[in-house]
């Protein structure tokens, strides 16, 4: 563990050393920072990706370049966070759940069922206990949020597709879910019944078409982008959880820019979340006419059952030891403001 810890070290220390050696050498003017993404560039997200890309080169004059690759062009997440420590990827973007790599605890940043509105999550998230999980992943791997984490939106809310109709929570029991690998979605849909198939995002829609999952959880503003309602016509609001897109970059390639090109990244960070505010909210408003002229039924579940449901078994886990220490009070003293 000692050498592991000095490898990661040094490895940190030299690409720091080398962003210094370029800057004195010359070669800032032609600086690229790689943009990871998953999703595809012209989505909602993919649009938000390209105007920040687009912003950072306005604002620093074009001494910094930022190419985005979208549907994951780069490889999936696991090979992605290699790639982001190792600084040949400088900027990824998704849910902060996947930096439970390095910080188990950050699972709980965006709880299911537990907020229910987003003004109460973010005011969670900019919590000391939350801060205290990203300064965590900055010391285990080097890997640090630009400007403010849930800035970029999204969203707005959340929605399950469904190859059958979902009117109460309890319907949820047995039907095969695409899920991804985090502990605790896991944990919430399997005491809501759920058949979960471990299946990436890009594999989702021929997952649906050939019956391998029978529906999947999604931001609002990525349903007519994903096309997952072509196989499943039912779509469900949730409101599961609040999503905020943290762009997660390599800190040392940061700190080894020039002042001005951090400005730079720090002013098209603050405009592209301002961005994706107007842009999912307009995506979201007009998502549900078009796609009921296409014959999609959107179905109002009773959301205050299930949210009633899960409160209890976030009591019971507490009960038992299982939350982070502290998470529950904090969460429900945020709610109570």
């Amino acid at each position: 563990m000692k050498m592991e810890m000095f490898v990661k070290c040094a490895n940190r220390t030299l690409l720091a050393a080398t962003a210094v050696l370029a800057l004195g050498t010359g070669f800032a003017s032609a600086e690229t920072w790689r943009f990871a993404t998953k999703m595809p560039a012209d989505s909602p997200e993919g649009l938000v990706f390209q105007y920040f890309a687009d912003r950072v080169g306005e604002y620093s004059e074009g001494d910094l370049t930022v190419q985005v690759y979208p549907s994951e062009q780069l490889g999936k997440e696991d090979a992605i966070l290699e790639q982001l420590e190792l600084g040949t990827v400088n900027l990824y973007a998704e849910d902060a759940f996947f930096l439970q790599k390095w910080v188990p605890e950050i699972k709980w940043i965006a709880p299911h069922f537990l907020f229910q509105s987003r003004e109460e999550w973010v005011e969670f998230t900019n919590s000391d206990l939350v801060a205290g999980w990203f300064a965590k992943a900055e010391d285990a791997a080097g890997v640090r949020a630009l400007g403010d984490p849930m800035a970029v939106v999204r969203g707005p809310y959340r929605v399950l597709i469904s190859k059958v109709p979902i009117e109460s929570y309890e319907d949820i029991a047995g039907i095969k879910l695409r899920m991804y690998p985090d502990e605790l979605a896991i944990s919430v849909w399997k005491s809501l019944g759920a058949d979960l198939q471990m299946l990436a995002w890009t594999e989702t829609y021929q997952a649906l078409q050939t019956g391998v999952a029978e529906a999947v959880t999604s931001p609002a503003a990525l349903v007519q982008a994903m096309k997952f309602y072509e196989q499943a016509p039912y779509i469900t609001r949730t409101n599961e959880y609040w999503q905020g897109l943290p762009f997660m970059m390599n800190a040392a390639a940061f700190d080894g820019l020039p002042e001005k090109d951090q400005a730079a990244l720090l002013k098209a960070h603050e405009e592209a979340g301002a961005y994706s505010v107007e842009l999912m909210a307009q995506n979201s408003n007009e998502m549900r006419a078009i796609l009921e002229d296409q014959g999609v039924t959107f179905t109002d579940m009773p959301l205050e059952p299930l949210f009633e449901h899960m409160a209890d078994w976030y009591r019971e886990l507490d009960a038992q030891g299982e939350l982070p220490e502290g998470f529950l009070d904090v969460a429900l003293a945020k709610r109570a403001e």
